[in-house]
């Protein structure tokens, strides 16, 4: 079942009601606009406004259902999320799996991660209708580990081909379309961070990405290969680049990049269920039950 991504961009109360997570904006004046949704039904809440009330029984139980929350700060761009400590029955097996995997096999794992992402960038550009021979002959060239630093030849490229403009440089703080690439990758790392806490990792122990200030390595890790489905859909579109703050409707727009199919092993699938299919196929690789981690791939046009 494809698990609903929810916006709150105005002021109100989210509760608890009847097993029910429940949102009242508070108007004292005409119809009541209270609205419900099964928790179950939820996957990732986005919590755009400053002004909205939560009890702390909410977020347990939000918690309890691996449901990610993305908080957003006063610019209204992604600025913290909630995740639980456990996600899964079986956890302190995958977690030792993860912890004690060796260094030979966390390179292998990069290097699949950085391919996949090259490859899906590549195919990008073909749907924009842009070059990408050079991207796959990366793709073919990248080392264990990336030692060879495949990953950063391949973004250089491919950001300069998507802009149309060599000197176009991606950053957080960068010009439009930047900040809809910030806002597409935040919600994008949520939905991989509760996809691997609810496949029972450690979302800490990167295999790659290694820094004692990130609680969200491992995320940031397997996120990479999914980055290219948003890039899609924002260069697709000159909305992203017409205004230097994101509007609600753009917003609502890179939230459904979530819903957007994706050829995951041999099926079509939502990428949030591709999300969680390639996070279950990282443990058995942990377990050495595979070799292989399975990331999507764009559906052929």
């Amino acid at each position: 079942m494809l698990k609903r991504t929810l916006f709150f961009g105005s002021p109100g109360r989210l509760y608890i009601e009847r097993s029910l997570l429940a949102y009242d904006p508070g108007k004292k004046e005409g119809p009541s606009e209270k609205r419900t949704f099964p928790l179950e039904d939820i996957g990732v809440i986005v919590l755009e406004s400053l002004q909205i009330l939560l009890t702390a029984a909410c977020l347990n139980a939000l918690a309890e259902e691996n449901i990610a929350v993305v908080f957003c700060n006063a610019a209204h761009m992604p600025s913290a999320m909630l995740l639980p400590f456990i996600g899964n029955t079986l956890t302190q097996r995958y977690t030792e799996a993860q912890l004690q995997a060796s260094i030979g096999l966390k390179a292998r794992l990069w290097k699949q991660t950085v391919k996949a992402k090259i490859l899906n960038q590549a195919e990008c550009l073909k749907r924009l209708g842009l070059p990408d021979q050079r991207l796959r002959i990366v793709a073919e060239s990248v080392k264990a580990g990336d030692s060879g630093n495949a990953e950063a030849v391949a973004a250089r490229y491919y950001f300069q081909q998507l802009a149309g403009n060599e000197d176009f440089l991606r950053s957080r703080d960068g010009i439009p379309p930047n900040s809809a690439l910030n806002y597409g990758y935040a919600v994008l790392r949520a939905a991989v961070a509760r996809a691997l806490t609810g496949s029972g990792l450690l979302c800490v122990a990167g295999i790659h990405h290694s820094n004692q200030y990130n609680s969200f390595g491992l995320a940031d890790d397997i996120m990479e290969p999914f980055r290219p489905f948003v890039d899609e859909m924002v260069f697709s579109s000159h909305d992203f680049f017409a205004v230097p703050e994101l509007g609600k409707d753009q917003k609502a727009q890179l939230l459904r990049i979530l819903t957007a199919d994706v050829m995951s092993g041999t099926e079509k699938r939502p990428l949030l269920n591709s999300i969680s299919y390639t996070s279950a196929s990282l443990v058995r690789c942990f377990l050495r039950e595979e070799t292989v981690v399975r990331y999507p791939e764009f559906v052929k046009t």
